[in-house]
């Protein structure tokens, strides 16, 4: 476990056992788990732990006896949304789409359970919808570049996320069923399409992109998932504009080096 710096090796395995919590810390990790996952021997994944806990950013779950983020990992999280590395990326790629195709462009990412819309640039025909606002949360899949989120998601994964808030979405009229069908016909199709799932009278189509953040545990970049998504009123998005918006948003993801997640060029991850 090299991180590639000099006497940073206690720094890298700290960032990745905050890593791993982050990863599952909706169901918890106990200590066994940990050390299976993270390769650490279990006294030290144990100590690193502690730091964590004691420092605020790992709790232990009093019923269950596992660990998850604690309030400190929350508020250094939320201090990072004020302006999300990811934003700088993405920005100039949706201020050329939203001007190119005259469509409103959102910016996705996956936060636990649920997608978190960053940013909405409008086009010159902008849609006036109380779902459309920058800063909501949304379930996985409800809304097209959610949905295109949960498709790069493998199928265990996303049944999980069901499960646990299922109330959730059948309050939203979405069965495991359809949103199943829904992941598969997005994985064959390249893209996600969504007609009236989020906003009526709204049609957009999205794409998962991946964009690299360091990680000083493996001493290489790690790839995280996002979604962008191009959507108009129907009348205004009928095929050809969907190829057209398409088109014009893979040009300038490609011109940004912004690469597409390739579960959804190559079939539903394994």
């Amino acid at each position: 476990m090299n991180s590639g710096f000099p006497g940073a090796q206690s720094p890298a395995r700290l960032v990745k056992v905050l890593r791993l919590l982050a990863r599952h810390h909706v169901q918890g990790l106990s200590i066994a788990e940990l050390t299976t996952q993270s390769g650490l021997d279990r006294s030290t994944a144990r100590r690193l732990l502690m730091v964590l806990a004691q420092t605020g950013y790992a709790a232990k779950d009093a019923a269950s006896g596992r660990y998850r983020l604690g309030v400190e990992a929350m508020l250094t999280g939320l201090a990072a949304m004020a302006k999300p590395p990811i934003f700088e990326v993405c920005h100039p790629v949706m201020v050329s789409v939203a001007r190119r195709s005259g469509d409103t462009v959102f910016l996705i990412i996956r936060v636990g359970d649920f997608a978190h819309c960053l940013h909405v640039q409008p086009g010159s025909t902008v849609l006036h919808a109380h779902s459309l606002m920058a800063g909501q949360i949304r379930l996985l899949g409800q809304g097209t570049a959610s949905l295109a989120l949960a498709a790069s998601l493998r199928d265990a994964e996303l049944e999980q996320i069901y499960q646990r808030r299922r109330l959730d979405y059948e309050a939203a009229g979405i069965s495991q069923e359809r949103l199943m069908d829904m992941v598969r016909q997005t994985r064959k199709r390249g893209h996600s399409l969504s007609v009236n799932l989020l906003t009526s009278g709204a049609t957009g189509v999205g794409l998962a992109i991946e964009f690299q953040a360091p990680d000083l545990a493996h001493a290489g970049p790690t790839a995280h998932t996002a979604a962008i998504s191009v959507a108009n009123h129907d009348a205004q998005m009928d095929a050809a504009h969907q190829v057209l918006a398409l088109q014009i948003l893979r040009e300038e993801l490609l011109q940004a080096g912004i690469a597409l997640v390739a579960a959804l060029k190559t079939g539903p991850p394994r």
